[in-house]
């Protein structure tokens, strides 16, 4: 596949800084882009999501926008983006406003995408290395691997092949409603899989600032960036 012709989606809601990085690093790779952009919640935010469109629209790359009509939330907004790239493509690359791409990611992941197409102990290409099964930081997934479940963390604790420190904050932490990717990392561990990883770390999360849903430092955010390997 040449990388230029990945199907990519950019998850945007109230960072025009970061989403500008994220969407030039793309734009100068891809020949197209989807944006999705969940509702506002209040006027201050309608104002840094026309930012993020005014970005979009000098930009010299075919640009697909969808604005949500209505306000989904993190994980809804991650899921439906995901399945509707996959109604439409056989695979799809997710990219958060924060999750920066280097000038190796897009090759890495047309490359992987071709290698395991047919490979079942590989269900995700992730940009970033990690210790654990899967990272939602700069991912991608084939429309004929998607399975994505929703597991209770009574379900995921009696899966046998879970790593000892994931089962050691589950035990003992409660997991954030906005979370949806511990039910896919649990995936693959239930399921035998697993992602394939790049030797060195491709993408960088430019939003560990608290400037998102999420608190890097505590809660299972704290622990997946615990669980990065560095270069």
């Amino acid at each position: 596949m040449n990388p230029e012709d990945l199907n990519v989606t950019i998850l945007a809601y109230s960072r025009p800084e970061t989403f500008k990085k994220v969407f030039d690093s793309c734009a100068e790779n891809l020949k197209k882009i989807t944006v999705v952009i969940d509702k506002p919640s209040n006027k201050l935010i309608a104002k840094k999501q026309e930012q993020i469109l005014d970005i979009t629209f000098n930009a010299n790359i075919h640009c697909v926008i969808v604005k949500r009509a209505e306000k989904y939330g993190l994980v809804r907004s991650v899921l439906t983006a995901v399945e509707d790239g996959l109604k439409k493509q056989d695979h799809v690359v997710m990219l958060e406003d924060d999750c920066l791409p280097n000038e190796n990611f897009f090759k890495f992941v047309a490359d992987n995408l071709d290698k395991h197409r047919d490979d079942p102990s590989i269900s995700t290409i992730c940009g970033t290395r990690t210790s654990c099964d899967f990272n939602p930081w700069g991912w991608a997934t084939w429309r004929h691997k998607w399975d994505y479940q929703n597991i209770t963390i009574s379900e995921i604790l009696k899966i046998a092949k879970l790593p000892l420190s994931l089962r050691d904050f589950l035990e003992n932490n409660n997991v954030e409603d906005s979370i949806w990717s511990l039910n896919w990392l649990a995936y693959q561990y239930k399921n035998n899989c697993s992602s394939a990883f790049p030797k060195k770390n491709l993408i960088t999360n430019i939003g560990l600032d608290n400037s998102g849903v999420h608190d890097h430092q505590k809660g299972y955010t704290g622990w997946l960036l615990s669980q990065i390997m560095k270069d």
